[in-house]
């Protein structure tokens, strides 16, 4: 039975490798050694340390190159509205592939669920950082932020909901995508978890909120919407029988409004369905594509239980799941259902987790030159992931298919367009281009021969460098005819020893002609397997 029960004993560099991949982008050999010597408990908990970000204030002004005008001022956009945008993008990736801690994946987690529109502003900073806040925090407390988060109110029309003209976008959006889920239709209008009606009060609730700019700030120092009371339904607001009959007295004032948006999140967050849907949403990111019902009774129901009554505290349910003999997949014989190596990467895990195990970004600092924002970012989101399958934004507010639509979930990342550009990735990673244009410059790039030689050991033993290169590529190790094909890729037809004497000629000559050209067709074989493509 799939059970939550702790694992015991040190991880090792397979199961510490399968941790890694699963909850953050950075994972080098390096990681791996270390976190190997660690128990479940250990690591988990220390991948829940979360580090200050490498550049808390935001992203640099391009145009004067020194002032965080997004956190310190001038509170306007830089003339240029594209490239401000861009060096949100160029601050928010360069801060995911660093990051050491679980944050980024969260955060990650958190764009599949509040979706906010597209990449059009440089506001979606607000957002990034709303989301890096919350990303180990409170759930209820992130969904009533996200419902007064700027980009949320113009994108969902909520900024425009008023008493006159009701408009129900956000309301409806906010209980059937982004917390308890519609369930089984029961009758027009009429849903397992909620009703028509429910959608209608709950859109009389968030009359009167609107975007700000900066007038408005929250706890954390960034920028949220504000209430205008002239504008808000101040009327009682009676729920279904689905929520118990609530009824939201209706607010006296400005002030009054946030207390009846906290009591309509709390409502909805009373319900226990509430905590089973986020808690599948884990399963489904951080564990396996498949919900079985052995699953929805010995995995979610106890973690839904147990978020319900930490009153929607995510970090202890989610460090429960990661540390359980079932996330390592040593709670059954089954190896028609396997965990690790059981999902498909979405191209972001594909892209950035390559470059570091390989240290390909060779760009050495926060930004590249200010004239190089468009060129850079504008390549690495359309040119490279947009191409592999994850575009800029998520182009539906059910947000990206791979993470959390039924029933292919991470399939979703595989089509026939999509596929060959994944294969082409590691080309372009040892030529620091494109994975679209052979043409186009991007700034990571992977030098295999000086990366063999500062991070790998005993290089000149070709069965091991092998070992080394599938440790830390493949989610299990391979055997047989398939583990030859690897070897051959590596010795390119000749023998052990003759390896061992290329190898000991390029330490003694630094002369790597020979030697370049098998280890960059073992690196393309090994990113482009299929094997590499799941995790």
């Amino acid at each position: 039975m799939a059970s939550l029960t702790k694992r015991q004993g040190l991880l090792g560099k397979r199961l510490a490798a399968h941790l890694l991949r699963r909850t953050t982008y950075n994972i080098t050999a390096a990681r791996i050694a270390y976190f190997a010597n660690k128990t479940a408990e250990e690591a988990v908990n220390e991948l829940f340390t979360i580090p200050a970000l490498i550049e808390p204030k935001g992203p640099i002004n391009f145009e004067d190159s020194t002032t965080y005008w997004l956190t310190t001022g001038p509170y306007t956009p830089p003339s240029d509205t594209g490239r401000a945008r861009f060096g949100v993008l160029f601050w928010f990736y360069n801060e995911l592939m660093n990051d050491v801690s679980i944050r980024h994946k969260m955060t990650i987690f958190y764009t599949g669920i509040y979706v906010s529109g597209d990449d059009a502003d440089w506001r979606i900073f607000d957002s990034y950082r709303t989301l890096q806040h919350f990303a180990i925090g409170n759930l209820k407390e992130l969904a009533r932020r996200m419902t007064l988060d700027n980009r949320m109110l113009r994108f969902l029309n909520n900024n425009v909901n008023n008493k006159w003209n009701p408009n129900e976008n956000y309301a409806r959006e906010f209980l059937e995508l982004f917390t308890i889920l519609k369930g089984e239709q029961v009758s027009v209008g009429n849903y397992t978890n909620y009703t028509e009606e429910d959608i209608q009060q709950a859109a009389r609730v968030l009359t009167g909120f609107r975007d700000g700019l900066f007038t408005e700030k929250d706890a954390n120092g960034l920028a949220i919407g504000y209430a205008k009371y002239n504008h808000h339904d101040y009327g009682n607001k009676q729920f279904s029988a689905a929520f118990d009959n609530k009824v939201i007295m209706g607010a006296t004032s400005e002030a009054d409004m946030y207390r009846e948006l906290q009591e309509f999140v709390d409502m909805v967050f009373d319900k226990v369905e509430t905590a089973r849907a986020f808690v599948r949403r884990l399963y489904l990111f951080f564990v396996s594509d498949r919900l079985s019902e052995e699953v929805e009774q010995d995995i979610i129901e106890p973690l839904a239980l147990q978020l319900w009554s930490d009153n929607y505290e995510v970090e202890n349910v989610l460090k429960k799941l990661l540390k359980s003999t079932h996330f390592y997949d040593e709670d059954d014989s089954d190896s028609t259902n396997e965990v690790i190596g059981g999902k498909i990467k979405s191209p972001l895990e594909l892209y950035f987790s390559t470059i570091t195990a390989f240290n390909g970004n060779q760009l050495g600092s926060l930004i590249p030159p200010p004239n190089s924002y468009d060129i850079y970012v504008y390549r690495l989101m359309d040119s490279v992931l947009a191409i592999m399958g994850f575009p800029r934004y998520a182009t539906s507010v059910e947000g990206y298919p791979g993470f959390f639509k039924s029933p292919s979930f991470s399939k979703n990342w595989i089509d026939t367009s999509t596929l060959p550009m994944r294969y082409k990735m590691g080309t372009a990673l040892l030529t620091g281009k494109s994975v679209a244009n052979q043409y186009q410059t991007m700034p990571y790039e992977v030098d295999i021969v000086e990366f063999v030689k500062n991070n790998f050991v005993h290089q000149e033993y070709d069965n091991q460098l092998l070992a080394q290169f599938i440790e830390l590529t493949l989610p299990e190790g391979v055997n047989g005819t398939r583990k030859e094909y690897f070897r051959q890729k590596l010795i390119g037809g000749i023998s052990s020893f003759n390896w061992m004497f290329e190898w000991q000629n390029y330490i003694a000559t630094n002369d790597d002609s020979s030697i370049r050209v098998v280890l960059e067709d073992l690196f393309e074989a090994l990113i482009g397997s299929p094997e590499y493509q799941t995790f």
